[in-house]
């Protein structure tokens, strides 16, 4: 009985366990099937996206970000072109003890003392006050950057007169820059600081129109080549003038702890008078120069120029016409000149400041040019003038100055003039 019931029970079992072996197996086909159809239809799907996907189109560069504005620039509209605004509010004010030229500026032709020259005069001017306008702008060579000055010196600028007139406008690329301003073959960074306007006699500030190239050689050295427009000298009883620009030159040397500054100047141009077309006349005008600086101390600092020049009276300041032109004979005698300038520079404290200079130019008087300018008043044989300065700053950006300027000039027949003056200032740097 007991074999029959297990016997049975086995019977039961079994296709129990059958069934169930069958439905799993059949499950997992359909899973695999499930599993192959997915695949299938994914594969599709990626061929059909292939297929049907458009071509990429090149995506344009976004604009470059706008620059940073930097501490006293203002951005315009475009949003990449700066500006800053800067300039001072000056006023001069100046005493003549002896030979007054009725100007706040050092002259050149200030009353021979042959004459009984006026004396105690006074004269002022707010005409020095200048405007200036910085401008930069990124681009794909670097920055473009571009200046705009004037102030109001253009005429007589003495006892609230003055006349607008452009003293930089000019635009610069790397390496190149175009427009007026200082021409290189002037010592500006070799001068001393002076409370007059025009500063020491032999100082040049002469600004051209020009197209100029610079050359770094290294961190410490530069060159900078210009050709520089404009009539480079007519004399006042010929028509005439330049048919070419005027060669300028400059080479400069810092030492590498940046105490010292060397330059080395250089011009060339032609000097021409052409009353009518079948009359011409052309000499060569040329001049060199050197010039330097050294800080001796953080507080104590020399500066120094000299110059020799040849037919060429507009780039250093109190220099004579370049040449003398006698209509009878239609021959240009070109002027000879040295000049040179050294001052000394100290800095008593943080707020105050002194300079002491002299500086001249003479003529060479054995000359052809020396004897057409013997009856002449105006053409000096030599210049010169010593001054010393105390200028305070006893808030940021004004400066308030004394100077005492003392200078004598003789003309080629060997009359002479001398002058004595005191120079204040007042001015505001924004």
């Amino acid at each position: 009985m007991l074999a029959m019931s297990s016997l049975g029970a086995i019977s039961v079992t079994m296709p129990v366990h059958a069934a169930t072996d069958a439905e799993v197996n059949a499950l997992r086909d359909e899973v695999k099937e499930l599993k192959q159809l997915v695949q299938k239809l994914s594969d599709q799907q990626k061929t059909a996206l292939s297929v049907s996907a458009p071509t990429t189109i090149p995506v344009a560069p976004a604009n470059p970000t706008p620059p940073v504005s930097k501490p006293g620039w203002m951005a315009m509209s475009d949003g990449q072109t700066q500006v800053k605004l800067y300039g001072n509010v000056r006023a001069d004010a100046t005493y003549d003890f002896k030979g007054s030229n009725g100007s706040i500026s050092n002259g050149a032709n200030y009353p021979l003392n042959k004459d009984d020259p006026k004396q105690d005069s006074l004269n002022v001017s707010a005409a020095t006050s200048r405007i200036g306008l910085d401008i930069t702008r990124p681009t794909q060579y670097g920055d473009l950057t571009g200046k705009i000055e004037a102030d109001f010196m253009g005429g007589n600028g003495d006892n609230g007169n003055g006349t607008f007139r452009v003293r930089h406008a000019y635009m610069s690329l790397g390496k190149w820059l175009a427009g007026q301003t200082t021409s290189p073959f002037v010592n500006t960074d070799t001068s001393p600081e002076t409370v007059d306007f025009n500063g020491a006699i032999g100082t040049g500030t002469t600004r051209t129109v020009q197209v100029r190239y610079t050359q770094p050689i290294n961190a410490q050295q530069k060159i900078l080549v210009a050709l520089e427009g404009g009539d480079v000298e007519k004399a006042g009883n010929a028509a005439g003038g330049s048919r070419f620009p005027a060669l300028t030159a400059r080479y400069d040397f810092k030492t590498t702890d940046n105490k010292g500054l060397l330059q080395l100047h250089g011009l060339a141009h032609e000097n021409r008078v052409a009353p009518k077309d079948s009359a011409s006349e052309e000499k060569f005008g040329w001049g060199v120069g050197v010039g330097g600086k050294y800080d001796l101390t953080p507080q104590d600092s020399v500066v120094a120029n000299y110059y020799h020049v040849k037919g060429d009276g507009r780039y250093l300041l109190y220099s004579n016409s370049a040449y003398a032109y006698d209509t009878t004979t239609q021959d240009i005698n070109l002027g000879e000149f040295d000049s040179a300038v050294i001052g000394y520079q100290r800095k008593w404290s943080p707020i105050l400041r002194s300079t002491f200079a002299i500086g001249g130019i003479q003529y060479k008087d054995d000359s052809i040019y020396a004897n057409s300018n013997l009856t002449s008043t105006s053409y000096n044989k030599e210049i010169y003038n010593a001054l010393v300065n105390l200028i305070w700053n006893p808030v940021k950006n004004i400066d308030l100055g004394a100077e005492y300027t003392y200078g004598q000039r003789e003309t080629f027949a060997g009359d002479k003039g001398d002058y004595s003056r005191v120079n204040l200032l007042a001015k505001y740097s924004f």
